[in-house]
């Protein structure tokens, strides 16, 4: 695939005029990472967004109190780090960790502002892209304030529809450890382990080795819909 195939399969980029595809291609720059490397880091400056071409990376934050929270995964095609763009500060509101090796194309705030102005429609992909965030905080701040279960029952449905869009091969193989998802619903080790087995005696789901394995999907989802309507 070349650069600007590339780029059309981004989010930002999808539907707009092949000039702010090509005026794209002349500005970004490539940059890759290895499993296990910091892509951005919280409170740091950021000049620019970062456009997943392949690979998948963890979203982490520091809150208050030192505490970290899990925010979630982003697979290829994805965007990163346009919050530190968008903001004028400029700094970035997370750590971003390379969960597999992974290749970026970096877009400076200067060069990504000239597009917007430009070519709105890449303007208008990116408020729908935030606009779906926000849809899906929506959705988890409800599941997590109902319980443990559904709060499990939603992330683990999330991550297989991202893995799905993603083309991810066994997408119902979620990379996720016990102490990841400690840090995703803020939850004692204890609680996760309990809830968890009861999942597995339900017939949802099998936990191995740093991986969680679902068996039932349509029933994972079922339930997290089942525990809000007996709220």
């Amino acid at each position: 695939m070349d650069l600007l195939d590339t780029l059309k399969h981004s989010p930002l980029f999808q539907r707009v005029p092949e000039d702010a595809v090509r005026e794209a291609a002349r500005v970004v720059t490539p940059r890759n990472f290895q499993a296990g490397d910091t892509v951005l880091e919280q409170d740091a400056q950021g000049e620019a967004l970062y456009l997943l071409t392949s690979g998948a990376v963890r979203v982490s934050r520091v809150s208050l109190g030192s505490r970290e929270r899990v925010m979630g995964d982003v697979y290829a095609p994805g965007v990163i780090g346009e919050t530190a763009v968008l903001a004028s500060v400029g700094e970035r509101s997370a750590t971003v960790v390379a969960l597999t090796d992974v290749t970026t194309l970096m877009l400076y705030r200067d060069h990504f502002s000239q597009i917007l102005r430009r070519h709105p429609l890449v303007l208008w992909n990116l408020s729908a892209m935030l606009a779906q965030r926000i849809t899906h905080l929506n959705d988890e701040l409800i599941a997590f304030g109902l319980n443990t279960e559904a709060a499990l029952a939603h992330v683990f449905t999330h991550q297989h529809r991202q893995r799905v869009q993603a083309g991810i091969p066994s997408p119902e193989v979620l990379p996720l450890g016990t102490q990841d998802i400690m840090q995703r619903i803020s939850a004692s080790r204890e609680t996760v382990s309990r809830v968890m087995r009861k999942m597995e005696r339900q017939g949802l789901l099998k936990v191995s080795n740093q991986t969680v394995v679902l068996l039932d999907v349509h029933a994972l989802e079922q339930s997290s819909l089942d525990e809000a309507d007996n709220e």
